[in-house]
């Protein structure tokens, strides 16, 4: 939704709902490809025939207005003479293609008609009059909003000045487009604005009566609360609807008191029954039942069910919405406001008019009769009233502004649609206003059918002045294939710099959106081409902007001219206000000039021709150089979208496609000349692995991206129903520590055998993604790859919460991850192997962070850490690595395994040797992998703080740790422990070198002290070390079962607690 007034309250100018709030007079609008038929309620009633014989009507021709009348026999009305149910737009009957060959399903009744339809039933104009533009040759144009029109007498044409909406990051230049005839259908409000814009910036002369005769057509609101009588007020979203207790159209009944013997056709008005949709439940919900204080239309009768109604809160289920449509006086103003340039409404009287007064006493009435509290309008007479001690009015069908005259003294345009130039009964040539801003009064009535109807007659008088034909008895299918929407990509880019012409250089700047609409085909595309739009800003060659047009992206492009070279091509025809038309040839050229060089210059940097005329044939006129500004550099970063994506995962996927394609040609560019993959022993014979025990739970693989652009994998193990327990492996390894071949049983084994539904994860540090050598710290996993991967398996398995067991470094990232907030609610127990949110470190590794050794790695270049030695055992090998594994291990622990060593160099000796078999450990190499730099000195930050800190060293997550006695950083910590509030077993090796046994003991005091109530254990192992307890060899018999009891006390099967 978006909310304006005199200034943007709320939302983008691009969402559906569009509220205008002036003084007296709220506008509720659609914005989107159909406009108001987006959340209109597909109404079809016809407007009372005596409407048509208002004295400001009558030079309109006699128009055909097919519609069902109201009984002619008026002296004995019944209810049945004025009930009746609506005529709608909507298809009750599924069709394969309709009229115009768009499949229409048969309408659900899911009530949800006002929130844009999701099934397609509704005819909306994107159904109908779109596809047949469409299928005709129109193009259609989306997410732009036209400012203002100016006439070019030269050229006897108009320009359209407009500005687009596809991107927030930039403020974007207006645009141009020409046009030989212009026809506005921008509503009442759109319309008015544009042609009043075009007065102050075009010096368009219409008529002075622009903004006048604005009706709000009569429409209010009120509602019958709590009644006796169940009603289904609310739609229902698709996928919670059940067959037979659908609410149905968002209006199917209305009470048409239009026709009333002996009143006045202006004394008439329409009640219909109106259901709010699905997204608007709660605030519908909190109005009727808690905000507004209804009147009790039937004090005494069945008060203590009312009261149990409304106290149970279902009284809001009982409630029934009266919309209605009457005739006010029409003597509202819409008016320029100068300092924001959007229309407003004056009509400071309309509350006090008496058609709202008597529309709140036959609602009155209806409640009476449905034995229900009263609700009236909020904005005219309720809550929202009071507050702004005004009665105001809030329409959904505004009218006029633009309104019909016989000539420019008393209207804007003539019968057919023709703006007038000034006073006069001339007309300006070729410009046309066809929607309901041209009607000079209150319809009283729905007014879609009405205004179609208008636009209809005003296209036909048009045809017939053009001299063309149209056929209404046949119909053009559109193209089926421009039905297949893809995935696409944009961004939007600013550079700027300086042209040097002839005599002069000359400051020059662009802002155009790149787009590919189908990113597949970008992507595999061998120029990898997508089409440009936007403005070019440069005095010498314009006094305003010059749009783009015919533009053309190639990126990375294989050069003609250079070896070894790629390019990104930019090359577009620009058209001035003037008239004129050059061609803007860009180029940035790709190529490695140095050892050092990573690219930045060269994608940053861009040579510039301007030719004249509409093609790089014609003569240069202008060269020079644009560069992007850091600033500007990360705003791009921001427009990067993936758009007509069908689920958040499909957006994700292209981005990471997108991304690695980026990536991967910039280092086929500028990195180093050796490959960043190595293997151990290339020679070696590839070993037969065990097939895992696993039964009926055979591994299904899902995979997943983050936000910032990391790969994870989700293995599952369906053993059972128990859980589901996410795993998390460490740094430098991955899932495979928990499903180890090597070993009689592996923990993934032992719990399928005992049915747990297990969930092995691979997260960014996982050796079997090249992410685990680029540079991320705990805090990007904690905030990025837990989120995912949990709500992933809660939307899979329908459970309200997991159960998890996190491993050393996983465990750190994870509690970060608990500690930011992003699992509150859904982690239901936690096994922590080895960490905690408190750490204390081996001396060596104390020693290790104290003397910041990752940080000298970081400094010399050294950006990632491999645990195995790439091929053969060197002396730097055996001295460096080797050496310091004998120094910092005791002799029984001594080995001649280099991966071992180089394991034990950047961890400390991760196991008591006799606990590993030989297989095991001569196999080390195929468990463990790369560890980036970044994260190692993160550890060391955390080693040095004694608790889980930011990157940065920032004590935010545990803050009471850094400063005891600070109240203030008491209650953040006290804050912070309510994420921690979550029963936990803290386990440690008892001949851990790599963490001390200290961390679970310091850790589990810190959760009790903080949650008393809570439920916490420490589980300390003797003769096991680290990752020795997945990897031993009799781990199934001496370490898993001390996990049991206090996985299955929080493990819970459907036929215990079943959530959806």
């Amino acid at each position: 939704m978006t909310i304006r007034g005199r200034k943007d309250l709320l939302g983008s100018p691009t969402n559906l709902y569009d509220v205008v709030l002036g003084d007296h007079v709220a506008i509720l609008q659609g914005c989107g490809l159909g406009g108001g038929s987006l959340i209109n309620a597909n109404v079809a009633l016809d407007t009372d025939p005596r409407v048509f014989q208002d004295k400001v009507l009558h030079k309109m021709e006699a128009m055909k207005i097919a519609a069902d009348h109201i009984a002619k026999d008026i002296e004995d009305i019944t209810g049945d003479d004025i009930f009746k149910r609506t005529p709608l737009f909507i298809n009750f009957r599924s069709v394969r293609k309709n009229h115009v060959g768009i499949p229409q399903p048969a309408c659900v009744g899911c009530g949800n008609c006002c929130g844009g339809c999701n099934t397609g039933a509704k005819n909306t104009l994107n159904m109908n009059y779109l596809p047949d533009a469409k299928a005709h040759g129109a193009e259609i144009f989306t997410q732009v909003e036209v400012k203002y029109i100016v006439r070019d007498e030269e050229n006897s044409c108009w320009i359209i000045h407009y500005v687009p909406h596809i991107q927030e990051s930039f403020k974007m230049k207006e645009l141009i487009v020409r046009a030989d005839k212009v026809i506005l259908g921008a509503g009442s409000v759109g319309s008015t604005n544009i042609l009043m814009q075009s007065v102050v910036h075009g010096g368009l002369n219409i008529s002075p009566t622009i903004g006048q005769k604005f009706t709000t057509n009569g429409d209010t609101i009120n509602f019958s609360y709590n009644g006796e009588k169940k009603i289904r007020p609310a739609g229902v979203e698709l996928k919670n609807l059940k067959k037979g207790k659908s609410p149905g159209p968002a209006i199917s009944s209305v009470i048409d008191m239009r026709s009333i013997p002996g009143e006045p056709f202006e004394d008439g008005l329409v009640l219909e029954d109106g259901t709010p949709p699905s997204s608007a439940v709660t605030p519908y919900r909190f109005l009727v039942s808690w905000l507004e204080k209804g009147e009790d239309t039937t004090p005494g009768e069945d008060d203590w069910r009312e009261r149990v109604r409304h106290w149970s809160g279902n009284g809001w289920r009982n409630t029934l919405c009266f919309l209605s449509m009457s005739h006010d006086k029409a003597d509202g103003l819409l008016v320029l406001d100068e300092k924001s340039g959007r229309v407003m409404v004056e009509y400071p009287e309309v509350g006090q008019e008496k058609n709202f007064e008597k529309v709140r006493q036959i609602a009155r009435t209806g409640t009476h009769g449905l034995k229900g509290y009263f609700i009236a309008n909020p904005y005219w007479h309720g809550l929202v009233s009071k507050i702004r001690d005004k009665e105001g009015i809030m329409t959904v069908h505004p009218l006029g502004g633009c309104s019909m005259g016989a000539s420019g003294k008393t209207g804007v345009v003539n019968h057919a649609g023709q703006v007038f130039s000034g006073v006069t009964k001339e007309l300006l040539p070729d410009l046309y206003v066809v929607d309901g801003s041209i009607m000079p009064r209150s319809l009283g009535v729905n007014p879609a059918l009405t205004i179609s109807i208008l636009a209809e007659r005003c296209m036909r008088l048009m045809a017939e002045k053009y001299g063309w034909q149209i056929n209404y008895n046949r119909f053009t299918e559109i193209d089926p294939s421009s039905l297949m929407v893809r995935p696409g990509i944009r961004f939007t880019e600013r550079m700027g710099g300086y042209l040097e012409f002839e005599t002069k250089v000359t400051p020059c700047e662009f802002l155009l959106t790149v787009e590919a609409n189908n990113i597949k085909r970008f992507l595999n595309d061998e120029r990898h081409s997508a089409k440009i739009y936007g403005t070019v800003t440069c005095e010498s060659l314009s006094r305003s902007n010059l749009t783009i047009s015919e533009g053309l992206f190639q990126l990375f492009s294989e050069s003609e001219t250079r070896v070894n070279t790629r390019e990104m091509i930019y090359g577009m025809v620009l058209s001035s206000i003037e008239g004129k038309s050059y061609y803007f040839d860009g180029v940035k050229v790709v190529h490695k000039d140095s050892a050092f060089e990573i690219g930045v210059g060269d994608t940053t940097t861009m040579s510039v021709h301007i030719h004249e005329g509409s093609d790089s044939s014609g003569k240069v006129i202008a060269s020079g150089e644009l560069k992007i500004k850091i600033s500007d550099f990360r705003k791009q970063l921001k427009t990067m979208e993936v758009f007509n994506a069908r689920t958040k995962l499909e957006r994700l996927k292209w981005h990471v496609r997108f991304g690695k394609f980026f990536a991967g040609v910039l280092w086929e560019i500028y990195g180093p000349l050796s490959t960043t993959k190595n293997i151990f022993n290339p020679d070696a014979v590839a070993r037969e692995k065990r097939p895992l025990d696993l039964g009926e739970a055979q591994p299904v693989a899902t995979q997943l991206f983050t936000q910032d652009d990391y790969e994870l994998l989700l293995t599952r193990y369906e053993g059972g129903d128990k859980g589901p327990l996410l795993l998390v492996h460490g740094v430098g390894v991955s899932s495979s520590i928990f499903a180890i071949d090597t070993i009689q049983m592996n923990f993934i084994e032992y719990l399928v055998e005992r049915k747990y539904d297990v969930w092995n994860l691979d997260w960014r540090a996982s050796i079997n993604f090249d992410s685990c050598q680029r540079q991320w710290t705990c805090d990007d996993a904690g905030k990025y790859d837990f989120p995912l991967a949990v709500d992933h398996i809660l939307r899979t398995t329908g459970k309200a919460d997991v159960q998890v067991l996190v491993h050393c470094a996983g465990g750190i990232a994870f509690f970060i991850s608990l500690l930011q907030g992003t699992l509150q609610g859904k982690i239901r127990s936690i096994v922590s192997s080895q960490t905690g949110p408190c750490l204390s470190a081996s001396k060596f590794n104390s020693f290790k962070s104290a003397v910041r050794i990752p940080s000298f790695f970081h400094g010399v270049g050294i950006e990632r850490m491999t645990a195995f030695n790439e091929g053969s055992e060197d002396w730097i090998d055996k001295v460096f690595f080797g050496g310091v594994a004998d120094v910092t291990t005791a002799f029984k622990e001594h080995c001649n395994n280099p991966v071992c060593h180089r394991i034990t160099f950047i961890y400390h000796l991760l196991w008591n040797h006799r606990n590993l078999n030989t297989i095991t450990h001569d196999t080390l190499h195929e468990h463990f992998g790369y560890v980036n730099v970044t994260v190692l000195r993160h550890f060391a930050k955390i080693m040095n703080k004694g608790r889980v800190v930011t990157f940065q060293g920032e004590d935010i997550y545990l803050p009471e740790e850094a400063k005891s006695g600070n109240s203030k950083k008491k209650e953040d910590m006290k804050r912070q422990m309510r994420y921690m509030d979550i029963p936990m077993m803290f386990c440690s090796g008892q001949d851990n070198h790599c963490w001390s046994p200290e961390t679970s003991r310091r850790s589990l005091e810190l959760c009790r002290r903080a949650n008393p109530d809570q439920h916490y254990e420490r589980l300390v192992i003797p003769n096991y070390a680290h990752l020795d307890l997945f990897m031993g060899q009799n781990c199934h018999e001496e370490i898993f079962p001390l996990f049991m009891p206090f996985l299955d006390k929080y493990a819970y099967s459907d036929d215990i607690v079943e959530m959806s």
